[in-house]
């Protein structure tokens, strides 16, 4: 029954309804075109209530400190050097708050899931992230819609949590109307062990990696997941998803000429751990 669960259509990323093996209410499971399940911890309406208080806080420090810059601005700055009646100065600085107040309940916070990986301050102290129901980042029209109906969810009061409770994401009124989803964020553990590969296709192609190459820490720690992980994929699944990866890469090196995808990458790992030992 759990075979017949994984298979679906490939066309576009699909969550799917858990297992009876897996726990309830608290996973929600993502898979790729590629056929590959990512599974997320979904965030609980306690979490999630922690997080909003420390937006809320830091909302409220951002607009204690515009204010403050602002009535400098307008009473102090302008008083002294712009002649403005002081009605009229009463008015530009009531004008700023509303706009700002505006600003800060509408936008600010849906720029930050946006823009900031589907982070606010509030959820990126908690480890909280938002995505789309099919396991991608989430676009501004979508965070705009889940925080332009935070209203609506505070006017259901304590009937907001039997609706969370009601789907599988544990999804408010914004959560359903935008596709969303709130997820906790999980530290990848990477395997300490080294791995080191004597193949000769390997070591060929890590002797003509140039030594300026840039590895970068992301890149270091995808290499390395990579490598840890490459055995529970089998070969040809393995070449459909790297192959365009492997590509790019090796052109970036330098290289010519097509390479064998899964040799590349663990060359272009050894390389990445400085061990000259393994490329002479």
């Amino acid at each position: 029954m759990k075979d017949d669960v994984r298979t679906q259509t490939h066309s576009e990323p699909l969550g799917r309804p858990l297992t009876l093996e897996e726990p309830l209410d608290t996973t929600y499971v993502v898979v790729a075109p590629e056929n590959v399940e990512f599974k997320y911890a979904v965030a609980g309406p306690f979490a999630r209530s922690i997080a909003f208080g420390l937006d809320l806080f830091f909302d409220g420090l951002y607009v204690f400190a515009s204010t403050l810059f602002a009535s400098f601005f307008f009473y102090h700055f302008l008083a002294r050097f712009v002649f403005l009646s002081e009605s009229l100065r009463d008015q530009l600085f009531f004008a700023f708050a509303i706009m700002n107040f505006m600003f800060v309940f509408w936008f600010l916070n849906a720029f930050l899931e946006a823009f900031w990986n589907g982070k606010t301050l509030g959820k990126a102290c908690l480890g909280l992230r938002v995505l789309t129901v099919s396991g991608r980042p989430i676009g501004f029209g979508q965070a705009l819609l889940r925080n332009v109906l935070r209203f609506a969810d505070a006017t259901l009061g304590p009937f907001l949590a039997p609706i969370m409770a009601a789907n599988d994401r544990m999804a408010r009124l914004g959560d359903l109307a935008a596709g969303t989803v709130v997820v906790i964020l999980k530290r990848e553990k990477i395997d300490a062990n080294v791995f080191v590969f004597n193949e000769p296709i390997v070591l060929n192609i890590a002797s003509k990696i140039p030594n300026d190459f840039e590895f970068t820490p992301s890149l270091r720690k995808a290499l390395a997941l990579y490598v840890a992980r490459r055995d529970t994929v089998s070969l040809a699944r393995r070449f459909e998803i790297i192959a365009p990866i492997a590509n790019a890469l090796s052109a970036k090196a330098g290289f010519r000429y097509r390479v064998e995808p899964d040799a590349f990458l663990c060359a272009l790992y050894q390389r990445s751990l400085g061990d000259e030992r393994q490329i002479r």
